[in-house]
């Protein structure tokens, strides 16, 4: 394994219930420092836990017998600090974090009174992926395929909702099967255009639906206007992690984006075989029409906002694509840190 150590100390820091885990603790330490000077070196992590200091080295390879002569010079060091009043009082309990320790070696460092355990670096990344929430976060939103191709395929029920509250009156009022019109309704709301909860009667307008309402093409309200459009971009930009249409959205602009740094125009079938990767749907796009559907129906989501641009089987990105790309990795990771 091939990592820096101050990577899995990152990690252990940020999560104490995972270094409980691995000391075998009853309940979580609680950090004092990390890589503190001493006249003998740099320690690596100093916890309390109960009556107790828990002297903590780490290390991202085999054992060796040098580590016992280390963490006993950073116990003497400790133990002189207590003397002179500069450190909590307590027993000290040293600890030795390796990658692989055999059963004599693990006896040897008990004699000198340090506990030894090995730990396997993959383990903590993946704890460390599965379980810090904005990671989690982020990798949990995915793109869906609702199945309607154009974002002004909403326009047919959402102006009804300017004077109709109710699913049922819809269905009389919009042409189609019931199951088109859910999936209209679920794809307004992933949208945030309505307020609705699944299987609920009750729908109306939110307050992002009602201004895209009031900025309606009055002359062709089956088409998306400038300000509608204006208004849709600026809401992805802002919130990219909202739901799973509107980060599809943010990602097919985003891997286009990526793409062109190999060919521009970028080939609509680079996109369909990429975009699956990006968006972390490989193992539910397997087939080659669902990657085609689902490219398909997102590359016309981002021209119906003017991020992106098709001409036959080249894809382009608008200047206004240049820019949402910019201003939306700006986004992303203001959204992660916040999530911190």
């Amino acid at each position: 394994m091939e990592i820096l150590e101050s990577q899995i100390e990152d990690i252990l820091v940020s999560s104490p219930a995972l270094l409980q885990s691995i000391l075998n603790l009853k309940d979580e330490p609680s950090l004092l420092t990390r890589q503190m000077m001493i006249p003998s070196g740099r320690l690596d992590l100093l916890f309390a836990y109960q009556t107790r200091l828990l002297l903590v080295e780490l290390k991202v390879i085999a054992f060796r017998q040098e580590f016992i002569r280390q963490i006993l010079n950073y116990k003497s060091d400790l133990t002189t600090y207590q003397t002179n009043g500069k450190l909590l009082r307590g027993e000290i309990q040293p600890y030795l974090l390796c990658t692989s320790a055999s059963e004599t070696q693990r006896e040897t460092a008990a004699t000198k009174g340090i506990i030894c355990f090995d730990y396997n670096p993959e383990e903590v990344l993946h704890y460390f992926y599965q379980n810090l929430r904005p990671i989690a976060f982020f990798a949990e939103i995915k793109p869906i395929d609702i199945g309607i191709w154009n974002l002004h395929l909403v326009h047919d029920f959402i102006y009804f909702l300017e004077k109709v509250n109710s699913v049922d009156q819809l269905r009389s009022l919009v042409k189609g099967s019931s199951k088109t019109l859910y999936n209209k309704i679920k794809f307004a709301n992933e949208l945030r255009l309505i307020e609705w909860l699944p299987n609920q009667d009750l729908i109306k307008l939110s307050k992002l639906g009602s201004e895209y309402v009031k900025q309606k093409d009055s002359h062709l309200p089956s088409r998306l206007s400038e300000e509608q459009i204006g208004i849709l971009r600026k809401f992805v930009i802002q919130n990219p992690f909202e739901s799973s249409i509107i980060l599809g959205v943010a990602s097919i602009v985003e891997a286009t984006f990526a793409l062109a740094k190999n060919t521009y125009p970028v080939p609509m079938s680079w996109l369909i075989e990429y975009f699956s990767y990006y968006a972390g749907k490989y193992f539910d796009w397997q087939t080659k029409k669902a990657k085609y559907n689902a490219t398909r129906m997102y590359s016309n989501y981002a021209v119906d906002l003017g991020l992106l641009a098709k001409s036959g089987e080249s894809i382009y990105i608008t200047p206004d694509g240049f820019r949402f790309t910019i201003q939306l990795q700006l986004h992303k990771s203001l959204k992660m840190l916040e999530a911190m």
